[in-house]
């Protein structure tokens, strides 16, 4: 056995060895881009078995004027440059550069040099079809290496297929010339070289895939399980029958050559080889067609599936719409109702003040009773409202977790007694049980904790409507994480109300579900708390846990991991909140500003009346314009120590008006201070602002503790005078 038939026997086996690493792949995930790789192995197969088995069975190259002797390589040629096209990346679709069409005149020079040898079909098909792949590999590489400081993708599959055109086209040009020995024979070197390009085919494709985070559908198990074995048998037994078959005609042509009389007998071979060839070439189409069916099938199952989902979706979304619709007409009736009740009561005391004093205090009880219920309203209006805008920051990716350090107690504290006062008008029993060894002083997000459990606590309430709720807080330490967290919080909410079906439990925590919905449908809610619950829980690296039987109640476990900064125990955690708002108190007084001034610019009046109303004990000179014009003549006359501003204002809006004071020549505003006061509390609506230029940013409805805390942040020192022993809402 020669070298040169060793070179053809390793070609084959390569080639082999390729084809079944796509097959395979194909079959586990089947994608389009296999399909042509598969193809493009089994035409080259068709060429590689012909040629080798011939030339180890008939001791000679085959008839290269034969139909047979190029045919698979012809349709190689084909395929290739189709799926180099089609594995670009989408970033380099578009780009052409003119040095991607070097290869043009280096491959007709060599067409012209081997045209003698394989024919002008031959040379013209496979060298248009070459130069074209050569062009396309060419052009992605350059685009990587203009764009790799940028992030560009490394063009695998460009890069392996740049190679193997290259050696091929070694091979047809060195196989031209005569050469001294087959062992300096520049054709089979650079054909070992060609045939190792097949294996890199494969892992240039999944590199690709890898590299664009597509990791494609499994196929069933049992169809693998089916095809991987068959198909080895079936190149196994062509490759190996084929040649055995091949040295049985040879023998049996030899011994009858001179009875039939035939100029070249030998071709029944080359037929028979190519049969050969092309019943595996058939297996493997039938392979890739079974696939095929089983992933369109799996493909109709997941859009079924994904219909299903999305009518599920739609379904809730419209319920949740609807319900939407109740809960925020629901408090807005009793808003307008209740004030209209005050009206009514107020013009009555105006306009016919009864002389009996009993039954003036009986109006202004009944107007206290009024503002009461409106209060009670409007906050569950914008308990409703912040729902709704928590949600929306977390699926835009803004909600942000802040650690700081807190007081444990007065965590607890806060909470226990506002859902106290909501179990006591329901006239439930509600007991609170905290450990007393937890510490005191922990580090974590305090707002959000409190918001996790109060919004756990307000459901027990709510669908509870006689017996016990519950709330039990322990603690659990461990080593400390990277995060320095060693303590795990520890919080079990219990109730006696309606419980929850178990196979309703899965979608509590899913958005715009409500469970049991005929039977809740009179008690208040949007649906979403619990949904922002599992969602702050998973950003903090928590978890909450449910247990409930239907008619009997509900178990709530939550867990937080949390860092331990004040080894001192909680106690008695009521005591323990007293003695921490006692030692703030020289910290959170409330303050005079006699000698300050500021100017508050809203286009609803009503605004403006609140602002005022509460900054009225402050002493602070308070100016209002109810437009951005107004506003910017004010500026130019007066001099303000901060200037709160409206957004949306009609005419001219809260960010051209702050510019317009601002940037105006010789204002004496051009410095202060300017604070966003909008109702836009969007994901990313602080941000936005600031980047407007704006100091600081304020929502509405106004707080008064955080209007406060802003102007005493803002407000120059020397104007703030402290009332000592009074404490300010915090």
């Amino acid at each position: 056995m020669t070298f040169e038939h060793v070179e053809s026997v390793y070609c084959l086996i390569i080639n082999v060895a390729a084809l079944m690493i796509c097959l395979f792949q194909y079959i586990s995930k089947p994608r389009k881009t296999w399909t042509y790789s598969i193809v493009f192995f089994l035409a080259n197969l068709l060429s590689n078995y012909y040629w080798c088995v011939y030339m180890l069975v008939m001791g000679d190259y085959p008839n290269v004027s034969s139909f047979f002797a190029y045919f698979g390589w012809n349709v190689a040629f084909v395929v290739l440059p189709m799926m180099l096209y089609r594995i670009r990346y989408e970033e380099e679709k578009g780009f052409f550069s003119p040095l991607c069409l070097i290869p043009v005149p280096l491959n007709i020079f060599q067409f012209f040099i081997y045209i003698q040898y394989g024919g002008i079909f031959n040379n013209v098909w496979q060298g248009v079809l070459s130069t074209l792949a050569v062009c396309i590999s060419l052009n992605s590489i350059i685009y990587y290496l203009k764009n790799k400081k940028s992030g560009a993708k490394v063009p695998y599959m460009a890069v392996v297929g740049f190679v193997y055109v290259v050696f091929e086209y070694v091979m047809w040009t060195s196989s031209c010339y005569d050469w001294p020995s087959e062992w300096l024979y520049p054709y089979n070197y650079a054909s070992i070289v060609d045939a190792l390009t097949y294996i890199f085919f494969p892992l240039a494709l999944v590199k690709t895939y890898e590299v664009l985070g597509k990791k494609g559908h499994n196929i069933s198990e049992h169809l693998q399980k089916i095809f991987r074995p068959l198909f080895i048998g079936v190149i196994v037994v062509c490759c190996v029958g084929g040649y055995f078959l091949a040295i049985w005609m040879r023998n049996t042509l030899i011994d009858g050559i001179n009875k039939t009389g035939d100029a070249d007998p030998f071709k029944v071979i080359a037929v028979m080889l190519f049969v050969v060839s092309v019943i595996i070439v058939f297996f493997s189409l039938i392979i890739i067609l079974v696939i095929s069916l089983e992933y369109r099938a799996f493909e109709s199952r997941e859009l079924k599936e994904a219909k299903i989902i999305a009518e599920r979706s739609n379904a809730a979304k419209s319920d949740f719409l609807a319900n939407m619709s109740h809960e925020i007409r629901t408090p807005l009736n009793a808003v307008l109702g209740m004030n209209e009740m005050i009206l009514e009561e107020s013009l009555k005391g105006r306009d016919f003040l009864p002389e009996d004093e009993q039954k003036i205090r009986e109006i202004f009880a009944d107007i206290c009773n009024y503002s009461g219920n409106i209060n009670s309203a409007g906050n569950n209006l914008l308990s409703i409202i912040n729902d709704i805008l928590d949600l929306s920051k977390i699926e835009a990716g803004k909600m942000e977790i802040i650690d700081a350090d807190y007081k444990l107690s007065s965590v607890i504290n806060d909470v226990s007694n506002m859902v106290a006062f909501k179990a006591k008008a329901k006239e439930l029993e509600f007991d609170v049980d905290v450990e007393a060894t937890i510490p005191d002083g922990l580090n974590g997000d305090e707002v959000r904790i409190r918001q996790i459990i109060t919004n756990i606590l307000n459901n027990s309430v709510k669908y509870t409507k006689n017996g016990t709720v519950s709330l039990n807080v322990r603690a659990k330490r461990h080593a400390a994480g990277e995060d320095g967290k060693d303590l795990d919080l520890i919080i079990n909410i219990k109730d006696t109300g309606i419980g929850i079906k178990q196979e309703d439990i899965e979608k509590l925590f899913k958005k715009f579900e409500r469970v049991d919905i005929q039977k809740n449908s009179t008690i208040e809610g949007t649906g979403l708390g619990l949904t922002i619950t599992k969602s702050l829980l998973d950003m903090m690296g928590g978890t909450i846990n449910v247990e409930s039987t239907y008619g009997q109640g509900s178990l709530f476990t939550i867990v937080i991991p949390q860092k331990t900064v004040s080894f001192e125990p909680i106690g008695d955690f009521r005591a323990k909140f007293e003695k921490t708002i006692s030692e703030r108190k020289a910290r959170k007084e409330s303050f005079r500003a006699p000698d300050a001034h500021i100017l508050v610019v809203d286009d609803t009046r009503m605004n403006l009346t609140v602002a005022k109303g509460l900054l009225r004990n402050t002493g602070i000179n308070i100016d209002t314009a109810d437009s951005g014009r107004e506003a910017i003549e004010l500026a130019t006359k007066n001099v303000y120590d901060i200037i709160f501003m409206d957004q949306r204002m009609p005419e001219m809006d809260g960010v051209t008006a702050m510019h317009a004071i601002k940037d105006a020549k010789d204002n004496p505003n051009s410095k202060v201070p300017f604070i966003c006061l909008t109702a836009d509390a969007v994901s990313g609506a602080r941000e936005r602002y600031i980047a407007e230029g704006f100091d600081d940013y304020l929502t509405k409805p106004i707080d008064s503790n955080e209007l406060e805390k802003m102007i005493i942040k803002y407000l120059p020192k020397e104007k703030i005078s402290e009332i000592k022993g009074a404490i300010r809402k915090d």
